[in-house]
């Protein structure tokens, strides 16, 4: 089982809606092997895919390869060279057109990257 104790640090609702990401996400594909990366609740395949990271007024999706991925409904933000993540500040948010599009493309391009063995050390 995924450790999700990040989500027990948050305030209400933040916490609620940290939880509901990370359901999106395990509920667009039951088969992601679940493993916390940098302290954060987060799915991998071949490399880390994501990661749900509780803020003190929002949550962040962190896509590790988001730069790479369409953004048709300009949901995700950054800057960094691969890295991108989608912010929530509502139970709203996690239900905005295009979410699951993104999840979906960053699920779909990790297929092309390198295995990195991270799914033989993954908690499920």
């Amino acid at each position: 089982m995924q450790d999700l104790s990040h989500f027990a640090k948050l305030d209400e609702p933040i916490a609620a809606i940290a939880h509901a990401v990370y359901e999106l996400v395990a509920e667009i594909d039951p088969t992601l092997h679940r493993m916390k990366r940098w302290g954060f609740p987060g799915f991998v395949g071949n490399s880390t895919i994501g990661t749900v990271c509780g803020h003190p007024h929002h949550v962040s999706f962190q896509f590790f390869y988001g730069a790479h991925l369409q953004n048709p409904a300009g949901l995700l933000e950054g800057t960094g060279k691969d890295l991108r993540h989608i912010k929530f500040f509502s139970m709203a948010d996690v239900a905005r057109d295009g979410v699951r599009d993104v999840i979906i493309s960053a699920i779909e391009y990790d297929k092309t990257l390198r295995d990195e063995g991270l799914r033989a050390r993954a908690e499920i």
